[in-house]
């Protein structure tokens, strides 16, 4: 039995499996979008197709071999208590395209001045400047891969110089330089624009200092909101140093009294830069299922010890 959670869209997932599985009458797919529903399911299920299932119920997950999330980031599942035995596999390469074009959308926006340019038409005020290129800027890419990497291909596309975070040396494709967690305040006060796509792990927690960046650089999270300590993000913001455009957050939804709504200097999104389609989610998951049923190496698999 496969178990597919998905608080909004469960069935839609369902049926798109469904038809994507080239062999569903050997299935039975159980949709859930509460944790009733799921905690119903789970003692029977195999396999669970998931985004953000309630991690205590895998305490009932007696015969679950095999978990799917639908997700990139599974910080939540590799902190849950895991059955022994249990593959835990994340989606790779679906989400790098998006996440890429919402970081440059905002670098262009600061480079144009576009928010300049917006207060002036609103109010009918003709007000020429010199705005910023991108070409010959340099750009930081905190976590190198496959978000990371599509990151680091369209900033050299623009001329831009690419340096890459990344937890261990050697060349990467589309980077100039490469810097490990060692060097990292090296890296960080080396850069015009930081787009950080870390992972929520024990050694990313904290590990880019905002304070210590450029003056005058843009940071852009779309990892994890766990890995930036919000305080020093605010003086930093507030010091005049840099800006921020945060996609990702530690609590979600931010809370509605949270100073990042108002800091002038901080520009808020509601997880979005992670376009999710359901008809790719759902062709990926099958073919991981053909993969798990052959016995042949899936995508995604997850290092429980790394934390992604």
């Amino acid at each position: 039995m496969i178990l597919v959670y998905e608080p909004k869209r469960a069935g839609t997932y369902a049926d798109l499996l469904e038809r994507a599985i080239p062999n569903p009458a050997d299935y039975r797919l159980i949709p859930c979008t509460s944790r009733e529903e799921a905690e119903r399911a789970i003692g029977e299920a195999e396999i669970l197709f998931c985004f953000r299932f309630p991690a205590d119920l895998l305490q009932g997950a007696h015969r679950l071999r095999w978990i799917q999330a639908m997700a990139a980031g599974v910080d939540d599942l590799v902190a849950a208590p895991l059955p022994p035995g249990v593959l835990l596999t994340r989606i790779e390469g679906l989400f790098g395209t998006p996440m890429s074009e919402y970081a440059f959308a905002h670098m262009l926006a600061y480079a144009q001045q576009l928010r300049r340019v917006y207060a002036a038409q609103a109010e009918r005020r003709w007000d020429p400047f010199r705005a910023e290129t991108l070409a010959g800027k340099r750009l930081g890419v905190a976590g190198i891969g496959s978000i990371g990497l599509e990151v680091a291909v369209r900033g050299k596309a623009f001329g831009m110089e690419v340096w890459g975070l990344a937890r261990t040396p050697g060349p990467r494709p589309h980077v100039d330089r490469v810097f490990t967690p060692d060097q990292v305040r090296e890296f960080t006060a080396g850069v015009d624009f930081l787009v950080s796509t870390l992972p929520d792990t024990p050694e990313t927690r904290g590990l880019i200092d905002p304070e210590g960046m450029k003056e005058g650089a843009l940071l852009i999270n779309v990892g994890r909101g766990a890995t930036l300590d919000e305080g020093a993000l605010l003086r930093a913001v507030r010091s005049g140093r840099i800006r921020a455009v945060l996609d990702v957050f530690a609590v979600e939804p931010l809370p509605g009294d949270h100073l990042f709504w108002t800091e002038p200097g901080i520009t808020v999104t509601p997880h979005m830069s992670g376009l999710n389609r359901p008809d790719a989610i759902a062709a990926y998951c099958a073919e991981n299922l053909r993969r798990f049923e052959r016995g042949e190496p899936l995508r995604g698999v997850v290092d429980l010890a790394r934390g992604y």
